[in-house]
């Protein structure tokens, strides 16, 4: 009985690791689900509408024409001699507008758009920023999955060997020595499961509160962590790095900017002050209207100032965009690299190292009951099984998570390869 139970968890193990991934759960989530419920409950991606509407609110306003003044003014009253009193009191109402030129109203107003614009490139850079940190977190939910089960055959085939000591301590093949030290292996092996538990719950929480829930109302994470996508050739992201949400929001720096010295400009052209009203003369008990004008003089050379100010700020734009070109073409070299080792060690460990290591803990297994082996050298075998185990998990994950990184550098939809199919 023990020896099948030893057989048995062999052929767990197979089975587990045959099929990659996780049991049927009626209350799994999707990649997919899981960035929809961030998209509509994420309170940081839920602030960008009230932003928005302030902006749009605050260009609105900044295009409105300067409103009228009404002007009063009282002289000559209360003085000495004839001016005593209001006798000779003169009363002025009036109304001013400051009529404005060379089109400053349609600059402020294209200024405001164009603020609008800038926000909302920064919003959508916020936003695949967030999206992919969900989607790593979902990735680490997957990962952590596939630790605990790689945890929990390694605790079988430690209860299996266990077992199999006992077995020959009992039939006098082996010394009481065997049986302690696979019971040790046992109870260390029980707190790694352990270990694994808590650090899928942690998991589990980082993703959920994404969307506003502090206790994981989902099951389990729905992929194939295992699955491995085709990468493209360096050049296809390269020429994709042009969609980068940072560098288009530079595009719409540049517009402000551009704005701003349109504004500039239109200030070298003076503004009118108009005004026109009724005087009332206390002293001739009559009444007769009044009418002015003002301009302001040596608005041209302030202006100046503005205009090479602004023009400065697009130039230093300009150098800014393309130094962070250049750092995020040396950050994407760098990232897929890294994707392409992580992808050739996953599949080496996953295909050809992993089936080694379970053949030779088979045939360790087989000569460890049949007394050819020392229990030692059976623990070893499983612990190196279990280690290229955990280093293929690490290795796909990596792979997810730097494609993750790749698509957000270059603007691209998270390509959902977990769930093995395209948003």
């Amino acid at each position: 009985m023990k020896i099948l139970l030893t057989r048995a968890a062999g052929a767990c193990v197979l089975a587990c690791w045959a099929v990659a991934g996780v049991a049927a759960d009626s209350n799994a989530i999707s990649l997919r689900e899981a960035i929809g419920l961030v998209t509509a409950r994420n309170p940081e991606l839920a602030a960008f509408q009230p932003q928005a509407t302030a902006a749009r609110e605050q260009a609105a306003v900044q295009a409105l024409a300067p409103p009228l003044s009404l002007d009063l003014q009282l002289e000559n009253f209360a003085g000495s001699g004839e001016l005593s009193g209001i006798d000779a009191l003169e009363t002025t109402l009036q109304l001013s507008r400051l009529i404005e030129l060379g089109g400053k109203a349609q600059a402020r107003r294209e200024l405001g758009e164009f603020e609008v614009e800038r926000l909302t490139a920064e919003q959508r850079s916020r936003q695949a920023d967030v999206l992919a940190e969900v989607a790593k977190r979902f990735v680490h939910v997957l990962a952590d999955q596939e630790k605990l089960q790689a945890m929990q055959r390694a605790e079988l085939l430690a209860e299996a060997a266990s077992a199999s000591a006992r077995s020959r301590v009992e039939a006098g093949a082996a010394s009481p020595v065997q049986f302690s030290r696979a019971e040790i292996a046992l109870a260390r092996t029980r707190i790694d499961v352990e270990h694994a538990e808590h650090e899928l719950l942690a998991s589990r929480v980082a993703l959920s509160t994404q969307w506003r829930e502090e206790s994981p109302q989902f099951g389990a994470a729905e992929g194939q962590l295992f699955a491995l996508k085709e990468v493209e050739p360096f050049d296809a992201f390269a020429q994709r790095l042009q969609t980068n949400p940072d560098l288009l929001a530079f595009a719409s720096h540049d517009r402000v900017a551009e704005a701003r010295t349109r504004l500039a400009q239109s200030q070298q052209r003076p503004n009118l002050n108009l005004s026109f009203g009724v005087r009332r003369l206390e002293a001739f008990d009559d009444a007769a209207f009044v009418a002015g004008f003002s301009m302001p003089l040596s608005s041209r050379r302030r202006a100046q100032g503005e205009i090479r100010a602004a023009q400065a700020e697009r130039e230093s734009l300009a150098l800014t965009r393309e130094a962070r070109r250049l750092e995020l073409h040396a950050t994407l070299f760098g990232i897929y690299q890294e994707l392409v080792h992580a992808r050739t060690e996953a599949q080496a460990l996953q295909q050809r190292i992993r089936p080694q290591a379970l053949d030779m803990l088979r045939t360790t297994e087989a000569g460890y009951r049949a007394g050819r082996f020392s229990f030692l050298e059976l623990a070893d075998a499983q612990r190196q099984l279990l280690e290229i185990e955990l280093d293929a998990i690490r290795a796909a994950t990596e792979f997810h998570t730097q494609l993750i990184e790749l698509e957000r550098l270059t603007g691209q939809p998270m390509t959902m390869v977990v769930d093995g199919e395209s948003p």
